[in-house]
C-alpha cells in the first residue's frame, strides 16, 4: 500500500463544522510539542487551477461546474498537493489535507474523495469532524464570507452528516485508512484539536 513519507490525514466534515478552527488550533498545539504540520485546502488548490482556467471568479462556483470538470479539478488538485509537500515536508512532519468527504451540488451529491483523489493522497487516516446541528447552522449563517444559504436547513444538514460519513468510510477502504469521528462542540475547539493530535502521536 502506498504511503508518502510524512504522515498524512484527511479532515472532513460539511460546512459550518468549524474544521479551519479546529485546525488552527491543532497547529498551535502540534508547534508547541514540537510537530511540524503542514495544513492546505483541496479546494484552495481547485479553484487557483479553475479560476487560471476562467472557469470561475468565487470558491462557492466550484460545486456548480459539470462534474467531469470537477473531477479533473479534484486530481490536478490531488497531485499538486503532494508534489509541493514532498519539496516541504520531512518524514517527521505532518500534512493535513482539509476538504469535504461529500459535495452537494445542482446535479445531486458526489465524493469529494473519488478513488482517483484518495488514492493519489494516500491518507493514513480520515478524521470526521462533526457538530450539534444548531451549532452547524449559527455557524454558517455567521460566515459571510461564503454562499451556504442553501445549505443551512436542519434536513440537508442531517443528510450531509450522513453521507459524509458513508463516504469517509468508503473512500477510506481504497487507501486501507483510519476513519475516526471528533465532535467539535460551540466554544471548545481546541478540545477537538487535542483529540486530532492525540489520533497524529499514535499514527507518528
Amino acid at each position: 500500500m502506498k504511503r508518502n513519507p510524512f504522515l498524512t490525514l484527511i479532515v472532513v466534515g460539511v460546512p459550518g463544522v468549524g474544521k479551519t478552527t479546529v485546525l488552527n488550533n491543532l497547529v498551535k498545539l502540534a508547534e508547541y510539542e514540537g510537530i511540524k504540520i503542514r495544513v492546505v485546502n483541496l479546494g484552495d488548490y481547485m479553484f487557483k487551477a479553475a479560476r487560471e482556467k476562467g472557469l470561475v471568479s468565487h470558491r462557492d462556483e466550484l460545486r456548480k461546474l459539470e462534474l467531469r470538470k470537477q473531477l479533473e479539478l479534484q486530481g490536478h488538485a490531488a497531485k499538486l498537493i503532494i508534489q509541493d509537500s514532498l519539496s516541504r515536508l520531512d518524514e517527521k512532519s505532518v500534512l493535513i489535507v482539509d476538504t469535504h468527504a461529500i459535495i452537494r451540488t445542482t446535479t445531486g451529491y458526489w465524493p469529494g474523495l473519488p478513488k482517483h483523489v484518495i488514492e493519489e493522497l494516500s491518507p493514513d487516516a480520515i478524521i470526521i469532524i462533526e457538530a450539534p446541528i444548531e451549532d452547524i447552522i449559527s455557524r454558517q449563517l455567521r460566515d459571510k464570507t461564503r454562499y451556504r444559504s442553501d445549505f443551512a436547513r436542519k434536513e440537508v444538514i442531517e443528510e450531509l452528516i450522513l453521507f459524509t460519513r458513508i463516504a469517509a468510510i468508503s473512500s477510506a477502504t481504497f487507501t486501507a485508512s483510519s476513519v475516526k469521528t471528533v465532535l467539535n462542540l460551540e466554544g471548545k475547539p481546541e478540545e477537538a484539536a487535542r483529540e486530532i493530535l492525540e489520533v497524529i502521536k499514535k499514527l507518528r
